[in-house]
């Protein structure tokens, strides 16, 4: 494939980098706007809100990259990268959470959300730093 083409790979992951990004924003909204109830516990809560900075990073990130990948750019490499990095990084962070604190036990509705999410970050981000690694050399300067 020629540089600066857009495989249909590099198009799948910029949708989903973009709703990942909408989604999270509209969670925040949502939970500060007491919409949503997504803690269970004063400490669910404390840990819940030491996340809407480094959220914000990703969200960043995501849409910046998404908007960038489908100009085949370099800004949506880089973005990309730093985008994925941030959602391993905070799924590392929810599910170390939510395994010492025995969140995902009894595995009911609200919980297999939560365990769902946190899978959908790990993934994405993983799917998202190997494909921009394997696709690196079709991104162009502008």
């Amino acid at each position: 494939m020629e540089k600066g083409r857009r495989p249909l790979s590099l198009s799948l992951l910029s949708f989903f980098l973009a709703v990942t990004g909408i989604a999270t924003a509209a969670f925040w909204v949502l939970f500060f706007s007491k919409k949503i109830q997504a803690t269970e516990t004063q400490q669910d809560e404390a840990f819940e809100r030491a996340f809407p900075l480094a959220d914000s990073w990703m969200i960043a990130c995501a849409l910046v990259s998404a908007k960038n990948i489908l100009k085949m750019n370099k800004k949506g490499f880089f973005a990309g990268a730093a985008a994925a990095s941030a959602l391993i990084f905070l799924g590392c962070m929810d599910i170390l959470y939510s395994l010492e604190n025995r969140k995902y036990i009894p595995l009911n509705k609200d919980r297999a959300q939560m365990l769902f999410i946190h899978i959908w970050t790990i993934l994405l981000g993983s799917i998202s730093m190997s494909l921009l690694w394997k696709k690196r050399d079709l991104f162009i300067n502008d």
